[in-house]
């Protein structure tokens, strides 16, 4: 079975996807399947370990921020000759290019897959009127129809799988988590640390979606002597790229800066490295459909703070952090009954985390279910039981 998967970017500065769907590829192909990338021939410096794999990178004409550029014939042209595969995987909903894809499979009667990567959470388009009024013009000129017509979609998350449905589609939906490259994380080890101060770790996108203003509020209110002996990190780069501006605007004017420090983007062992110095992580998130970091900060045996707009409840019932509805007020308490654990605690805590993780989101088990499906879709296997 030849497969081909379309994602922009594998710059990881764009997030999660940039990440699951390398896991994803990789996952299948480590069981036999032909996988292609058909994606920016810049990414290239992104994926050395897929193509050493064995995965081909198909690359893709550069599209442009004008809508008028981005119908340009090149990407038509360039798309009509990917004639070889049996399944198209588009990640994502918005961009035109998902539009090319699923308007070509049609007319080849190919099968072709979506997965939205969060863009049809009701909340995420909600939340910049301004964006909601140009996704729901596309929805209903477009979008709507090309997710319609596919094979199906998937989802990662039962919440994601809701706000789908609530979109008016009835396609069938597959709930199938991001998987984690295990590899990565295996052999790291959280050591005795001698630093004076305790570390809260936020690691995201600096984005308004992401609570940060919430976090900053919350932060102030913290009892000061809890203040002293802790410090927040923000960790990540910025989009839009002022935002970070407003946010240490917020931290000078509320007198945090003794305590908060925004740090950039860090990526790879860097980014590990910064899980395995931290005590607790946090994101208080008013939208995600998945969330990568938290799955890594558990990997790394880092208790959680997250809020019920993410699909993270095994947090309560694996007892491994807190899953919270998102507001100043329970943040605030939420942190400071975190804060005050003692260390052996929220050392069994991440212990837990990171066996949860590894037993539930690895690769080999998210590809296993994702090879599934696409036998499903040729109609070689019977309908999986986590399509609904």
């Amino acid at each position: 079975m030849k497969i081909i998967h379309f994602l922009g970017s594998f710059d990881p500065i764009y997030g999660g996807p940039t990440y699951s769907v390398k896991s994803q590829c990789l996952g299948l192909a480590n069981k036999g399947m032909e996988i292609s990338l058909a994606t920016e021939e810049k990414s290239r410096v992104y994926l050395g370990g897929l193509l050493s794999a064995g995965i081909k990178l198909v690359a893709i004409p550069k599209e442009f921020p004008n809508m008028c550029k981005s119908l340009y014939l090149r990407f038509f042209w360039f798309l009509k000759e990917l004639d070889v595969y049996d399944i198209y995987h588009c990640h994502g909903v918005w961009r035109l290019s998902c539009h090319w894809v699923s308007r070509l499979a049609s007319k080849k009667r190919k099968k072709y897959v979506v997965n939205p990567r969060g863009d049809l959470e009701i909340s995420r388009i909600n939340y910049d009127k301004w964006k909601k009024l140009k996704k729901m013009l596309a929805w209903h000129v477009y979008a709507k129809k090309d997710v319609q017509s596919a094979a199906c979609v998937i989802a990662t998350s039962k919440q994601e799988a809701n706000s789908i449905r609530k979109m008016g589609v009835t396609t069938p939906i597959a709930i199938i988590p991001n998987g984690m490259d295990l590899s990565e994380f295996q052999g790291v080890l959280r050591k005795e640390r001698f630093q004076e101060k305790k570390i809260v770790l936020f690691l995201s996108r600096v984005n308004p979606i992401k609570g940060l203003d919430l976090l900053i509020d919350a932060w102030a209110l913290l009892p000061l002597e809890l203040r002293r002996s802790w410090e927040l990190h923000i960790v990540g780069n910025s989009d839009p790229i002022d935002y970070k501006n407003q946010i240490a605007d917020k931290i000078r004017e509320r007198n945090l800066s003794d305590s908060v420090k925004m740090l950039g983007k860090m990526v790879g062992q860097e980014k590990i490295n910064k899980y395995l110095s931290s005590d607790l992580f946090i994101l208080p998130s008013y939208s995600e459909n998945f969330g990568n970091v938290i799955a890594e900060a558990m990997l790394c045996e880092c208790p959680v703070i997250t809020t019920t707009n993410t699909p993270w409840d095994c947090l309560v019932s694996q007892s491994c952090g807190w899953w919270i509805d998102l507001s100043v007020e329970n943040l605030v308490e939420t942190l400071s009954e975190a804060m005050l654990l003692p260390d052996t605690q929220r050392s069994e805590m991440g212990k837990r985390g990171r066996a949860y993780v590894e037993n539930t989101f690895s690769t080999e088990i998210i590809s296993a279910q994702t090879k599934q499906l696409y036998s499903w879709i040729m109609n070689d296997v019977e309908k999986p039981k986590f399509v609904i």
